[in-house]
Parts: structure tokens; C-alpha cells; sequence
């Protein structure tokens, strides 16, 4: 008897383990006997991955934050090659963090393993020139938004969309249930408006950006007092990292909310969110937030002279409008914040709630997951045991 199939999955950052560990789960569900190895974080465990390393606690942003964890990458990139020239799995996906898998792909192809990428690197903003690198090293791109299938299709490849992931790990009724659980656990009354902060999943996006969300909270609190602030904490951002941030705002009627950010979203009145996956996940839940951020100078400045698209955040890129205010480096100012906040705490924010519902709609529908699974075993050559989905997306309706 042949031994057992395997396959890496690699992940470094947050969303990707979100994404690996729902990949990792329809995997096993397809192929019952199926050894999952690779790098990602807690969530991917659970799902059944065999981790080489946590790679939650070093994840990076920007070329600046990148080089102070130089080190460490590449032992990491060592250590997986290693790994995968002694197990020699089927295939090997890469999920999304391009700065990471990028580099590692022609290592592995040179082990002459296929190779999936899953979920894009953001190409079609910014150093589009490293799509020759897909061309060379991997053998199928999956995408989750559809409009980077024609950004491929430009560049001779072909890339299949399967979906976003965001909708089969969110559950509206489940989600809406469990956001009354958490008023009623924090004791939030009804007539309590609710602000939810979302610094980011990162040390570097936490440092710059929660100073500025704890501001405009208190220029918040100055007009208004029936506000509470439900600040979503990352796996980096633990209670004593907390504690630290919020030292001159104890003041402030703040609750930190760890594991449990799309509660917190559907429960507030309105978010200030760190651009990222964060944005398309408070427009699946259907809040109205506005998207900001902040990056080191000399990567900001690098990111001015690169980055091609027009907006920051991926709900307004999907729409090709501003539906949800952007401030992005000097624009983040907390008076600006806060008054944003309280106009759409006061009107409802009804456009901005329907505009968000119809980039949800282009989404893909739930299935991505499994979408992604089916398409990552064929190119291993394994066949599925238990029935697969259709590789077509739902029709979209925009």
C-alpha cells in the first residue's frame, strides 16, 4: 500500500490561517486520509495542519517591518524546503502573503512539486512585474475577487475564481445571535451607540494606529456620552499589550473583545478599521465603517512612487467608488475620525449599508472553500472521495 497523501499549506499571516484552516477542513473532508502540513497559526492547527512554526507572532507589513524580521523568514524558509524535500507532498498551496511565498515558490519548484496559489497578491496595484513569477512557478492561481481574472487573463494566465472565503466563515444569524450574547455579557444597554475600534493584526499596525483610534474616541465621547468602545483585539494584541495601549485612556468606557471581531461588528453602530481583510469582513457582516491606516515613512513614501490603484480599501476597489471614507497617513487624524463616526452613528448610515450589501453580492457566494480544495487536489492529482463541488462559481448579480 502507497502511502498516504499530503500537502503543505502556507500560510503567515492572520486571514491566511482563517482561510487555510476552512481549506484545511474541506481537504480533509474530501480526502479523509490526507496529511496537512505547513506554517500558518492556531486556527490551521485545529483544522488538522502539522505546523513547522507559529508564524502569527511575526508577521510584517511593509519593506521597513520586513527587514527586522529578515531573519527569521529565511531560517523559516529554509527549515520549510527542508521539510518538504524529505515528506515530498502532492502539492503545495500558498496562501496570499506574496512577500513570504513569493520567495519560497522557486524553491519548492525546484524540488519539481505542483504548485497552487491561493487567494492573489495585490499585483494589480502595485510591482505588477513580479506576475512573471507566477507564470514560472505556479501551476494553478486561485482568485477571490473577480476582477483579477481578467488582470491575469492580460498577462497570458489563466487564473480560476472560486470565491471569497469571508462567506463560508460567516454565518449572519449566527453572527447576529452571538452579538446579543455579547451586549448582554458586557452589560451594554440598548440605548448605548457602539464604536468598534479594529487597529490591525500586527505590531507595527497596532503601535501607529491605535494612539489615533483612542483620540478620536475621546474627541467622540467630548460631543456625546452615550457611546461605549468595543475595541477588536488580534492574537497580538493580548491583554497586556492592551493594557500598555490604553494606559492614558483608562477613562475612556472601553471593553477589550479578543477572538470574536465579527461580533463585535455587527454589534457596533459603526467601525474605524485598519485596512485589510478586516474592511471586506465588515462588509459581509454589513457594518458601516470607515478604512485607515498608517505605515513606517520610508515605506509609505515607497508605497506613493508603486502602488497604481486609486483606493486603499477593497470594498471601494470592487465598487470602483468611494463607498466607506478612506484616511490613509496624515489623513488619519482623530477630529476627522470621530466626526465621520458620529454623522453616520446619527443618520443610520442607510447608503453606505446598501452600497456594501451589492459589493458583497460579487463576491462569489459560499463554496469558495471547498471551490478552492477541489481545485488544489486536482492539480496534485489526487481524486476526491467524497463528491466534489462544481468548479463554477454561483452567477454573480451586480
Amino acid at each position: 500500500m502507497g502511502r498516504r497523501p499530503r500537502v503543505f499549506i502556507v500560510a503567515t499571516e492572520s486571514s491566511g490561517d482563517n482561510y487555510g484552516a476552512a481549506l484545511a477542513r474541506q481537504l480533509r473532508d474530501m480526502r479523509p486520509d490526507v496529511e496537512l502540513y505547513g506554517l500558518g497559526g492556531g486556527k490551521m492547527e485545529s483544522a488538522g495542519v502539522t505546523l513547522f512554526k507559529n508564524m502569527l507572532e511575526h508577521s510584517a507589513v511593509g519593506l521597513v517591518e520586513v527587514v527586522r524580521s529578515l531573519r527569521f523568514f529565511l531560517d523559516t524558509m529554509d527549515d520549510i524546503v527542508a521539510r518538504a524535500k524529505e515528506l515530498q507532498p502532492d502539492v503545495v498551496i500558498l496562501v496570499d502573503s506574496p512577500d513570504f511565498n513569493l520567495r519560497i515558490a522557486p524553491r519548492l519548484k525546484q524540488l519539481d512539486l505542483p504548485i497552487v496559489y491561493y487567494v492573489s497578491p495585490q499585483l494589480w496595484a502595485w510591482r505588477e512585474g513580479r506576475v512573471d513569477q507566477i507564470r514560472k512557478y505556479v501551476d494553478r492561481m486561485l482568485v477571490i475577487f473577480p476582477f483579477e481574472v481578467d488582470f491575469y487573463a492580460k498577462h497570458g494566465i489563466e487564473a480560476r475564481f472560486v470565491g471569497h472565503p469571508l462567506l463560508d466563515l460567516i454565518d449572519h444569524k449566527e453572527i447576529a445571535t452571538r452579538a446579543e450574547g455579547l451586549r448582554h455579557g458586557f452589560k451594554i444597554p440598548a440605548k448605548k451607540k457602539v464604536v468598534g475600534l479594529f487597529p490591525g493584526s500586527r505590531r507595527a499596525e497596532v503601535s501607529r494606529l491605535m494612539p489615533r483610534m483612542l483620540d478620536a474616541a475621546r474627541e467622540i465621547m467630548n460631543r456625546r456620552k452615550d457611546v461605549i468602545f468595543l475595541v477588536g483585539c488580534s492574537p497580538w494584541f493580548n491583554p497586556e499589550r492592551y493594557k500598555k495601549a490604553i494606559s492614558a485612556h483608562e477613562d475612556l468606557p472601553l471593553r477589550a473583545i479578543h477572538g470574536r471581531s465579527h461580533e463585535v461588528m455587527a454589534l457596533a453602530d459603526f467601525s474605524m478599521i485598519c485596512s485589510g481583510t478586516a474592511t471586506v469582513e465588515a462588509a459581509v457582516v454589513g457594518s458601516p465603517f470607515l478604512c485607515t491606516y498608517r505605515m513606517a515613512w520610508a515605506s509609505a513614501l515607497l508605497a506613493q512612487m508603486l502602488v497604481s490603484y486609486e483606493y486603499a480599501c477593497m470594498v471601494n476597489i470592487l465598487a470602483g467608488k468611494q463607498v466607506v471614507p478612506e484616511l490613509l497617513q496624515h489623513q488619519a487624524e482623530p477630529l476627522t475620525m470621530a466626526l465621520i463616526a458620529l454623522e453616520c452613528m446619527e443618520t443610520g448610515a442607510p447608503d453606505m449599508r446598501g452600497e456594501l450589501l451589492e459589493v458583497v453580492k460579487m463576491l462569489g457566494g459560499k463554496g469558495a472553500s471547498r471551490r478552492a480544495a477541489e481545485q488544489a487536489l486536482s492539480v496534485g492529482g489526487l481524486r476526491p472521495v467524497s463528491r466534489p463541488v462544481s468548479n463554477e462559481v454561483p452567477a454573480l448579480k451586480v
